[in-house]
């Protein structure tokens, strides 16, 4: 079977969802189509992958990619965000197209309920052009099957692309809080700043590890947080690894993988409540700065509440497995690829 992986916005958790299947899926042949994201490159390919990169707008990629699937032909055209989602479209009929939203943008809050209503509208007439879902979250699948309840929808949760590490890594001093990704809305770091600030005085530390928003970015460091900048993959991991504990601040998430590889290298991860993180099982510290706040002030002073987080942690990270990931996929490739067959007049 040949698979093309799309994606407008290559980096972040989509190009490590995508190394993950082309590692785990090694029977397969793997093809990637992309635009890339500055700076937020992650984990490259384990092997040689043919992986045609685009430079252009949307419109040409699309044109590109329409063509590309009329001359390679591959099995499956598996397109990873709602952006790259949109080419359902314009895409020749009876491409046997694969989904994986990575959030979709009805989850958005920061858009008003009229955009956010369009999304919706256009999601459901695109998946009438979708054979299968491979979901992120369960929050996710149930989105998906909301859209369409003839398509079939896989939950894969992304594991970490590295293993755990032997040994609990050593702890910085002072403690510190920390929060992985793009400073954008989506990850809300006007909220982490918030915490910081309101915690000035504690005896442990903010740090935000990436980059983005240059005014968000100077909103953070005001409030005492360190920030990074771009941290290539395995400086990033052994400073999350070093963490007392991770703050997820993300308004709004599909499956977010930095949270997967925090629990991965031990590091106990607190998250706002929103939908997704509610549905992947983390232990949930509220929406508004006082209330993680408070959260974040009772793990540094009870143990018992910190062991609590931590064993949360610990069974996300348990059930986001290389073997159950492998199978979900593997199953909503096999349905869609069976789908195509029984559409072949005998």
């Amino acid at each position: 079977m040949r698979v093309l992986h799309v994606t407008e916005a290559l980096g972040g958790g989509v190009q490590s969802a995508i190394a993950n299947y082309i590692d785990h899926l090694p029977e397969i042949e793997h093809a990637v189509y992309s635009r890339a994201r500055d700076g937020q490159s992650t984990y490259s390919w384990s092997g040689p992958v043919a992986h045609e990169r685009y430079e252009g707008g949307l419109a040409g990629f699309f044109v590109r990619l329409v063509r590309k699937v009329q001359q390679e032909r591959p099995d499956i055209v598996h397109l990873h965000s709602s952006f790259a989602g949109a080419a359902r479209a314009v895409l020749p009929p009876g491409t046997a197209v694969v989904y994986s939203p990575h959030c979709y943008a009805t989850e958005r809050r920061d858009l008003g309920a009229m955009r956010r209503a369009g999304f919706a509208a256009i999601e459901w007439l695109l998946a009438r052009r979708t054979r299968a879902v491979v979901a992120v979250s369960p929050r996710e699948a149930e989105l998906s099957r909301r859209l369409s309840a003839r398509v079939p929808v896989v939950v894969a949760l992304n594991p970490a692309p590295f293993a755990a590490p032997a040994a609990r890594a050593p702890a910085a001093d002072p403690a510190e809080v920390v929060m992985v990704g793009r400073i954008s809305p989506q990850k809300d770091p006007g909220l982490f700043a918030a915490v910081a600030a309101s915690t000035r005085d504690a005896p442990w530390r903010y740090v935000w590890i990436g980059d983005g928003d240059p005014d968000a970015r100077r909103e953070l460091l005001r409030a005492g947080v360190e920030v990074t900048g771009w941290t290539p993959p395995d400086k990033a991991a052994q400073r999350v690894a070093g963490a007392r504990l991770y703050l997820h601040s993300a308004a709004w998430e599909g499956g977010p993988l930095s949270t997967i590889e925090a629990a991965t290298l031990s590091t106990p991860v607190l998250s706002r409540d929103i939908p997704s993180m509610r549905s992947l099982g983390y232990e949930l510290a509220g929406e508004r700065p006082a209330q993680l706040a408070g959260a974040i002030a009772r793990f540094f002073s009870e143990p018992a509440y910190a062991a609590h987080v931590a064993q949360r942690t610990t069974a996300v990270a348990v059930a986001s497995s290389p073997s159950a990931m492998t199978a979900a996929v593997r199953d909503a490739y096999g349905k869609a690829f069976a789908i195509g067959l029984a559409r072949v007049p005998s």
